[in-house]
């Protein structure tokens, strides 16, 4: 196991200095953002991606200082109700993947995502519950329609750069809990998994412990998991 952090912490420092802080402090790895929600200051990918000597030369820097890249991490909404917003997530993650394997970084972490409740939202909407009916009407037109065609096809450019995708636990994204991650692996493919951030599991009341005995190494399938209401937002309502 090697220890290290996710750069945003150090998002006022540059990436000379980024690093320098990291190694001092004795870590071994760092997880940089390439844009979305953890920003680009330590990354420019548009640069790296159309230079060989300019990744060659971003890689040497961090291994002078003993480290190496354990993810590129682009969180955002792909699948956003907002055409805009959508296309800019979609374009940043597959350029992200396609540095991923440019520099041999193995995972690549983001959210779901969470779309509009039918196709003329504008809005994201986050089911929680099946009734009214229209609450599940919504939960199935996001997931068959909208999350499992993306990540289907996400999967397949994944596979082929030889990258894993790290879905972190969110709520707020429909992939949220471990049901909802392994519901989304088994419908989309095995180069999905799980980046597991505690924090997150906390505040949906999740205990990361059994979250982590859930999912597994590797990641179980959910047809192998107790039965459980899909609507279900805690580990310790699911598990009870």
């Amino acid at each position: 196991m090697k220890l290290g952090v996710f750069t945003p912490l150090f998002n006022q420092l540059s990436f000379e200095e980024m690093i320098d802080e990291v190694a001092k402090k004795g870590l071994q790895t760092v997880e940089i953002g390439t844009g979305g929600s953890p920003g680009n200051a330590h990354l420019d990918i548009d640069r790296l991606l159309a230079s060989e000597a300019e990744r060659k030369e971003y890689l040497a820097k961090l291994a002078d200082k003993g480290l190496e890249i354990s993810a590129l991490s682009c969180h955002n909404n792909p699948i956003s109700p907002l055409k805009a917003e959508a296309q800019e997530a979609d374009e940043l993650l597959r350029k992200t993947i396609k540095l991923a394997s440019l520099m041999n970084v193995p995972v690549v972490n983001g959210f779901s995502g969470v779309s509009g409740g039918n196709a003329t939202d504008t809005q994201v909407n986050w089911p929680v519950l099946p009734w009214p009916t229209e609450y599940d009407d919504n939960y199935n037109y996001q997931w068959e329609q909208k999350l499992i065609p993306y990540w289907k096809g996400i999967n397949t450019e994944a596979e082929a750069a030889g990258v894993k995708i790290g879905i972190e636990l969110h709520g707020g994204f429909l992939a949220h809990t471990p049901y909802t991650m392994l519901k989304l692996r088994d419908a989309a493919g095995k180069a999905i998994g799980c980046n597991l951030d505690p924090s997150h599991l906390w505040w949906q009341g999740i205990d990361p412990v059994a979250a982590v005995k859930i999912l597994g190494k590797p990641m179980r399938s959910i047809t192998s998991m107790p039965k459980i209401r899909i609507w279900t937002k805690t580990i310790s309502t699911c598990m009870a």
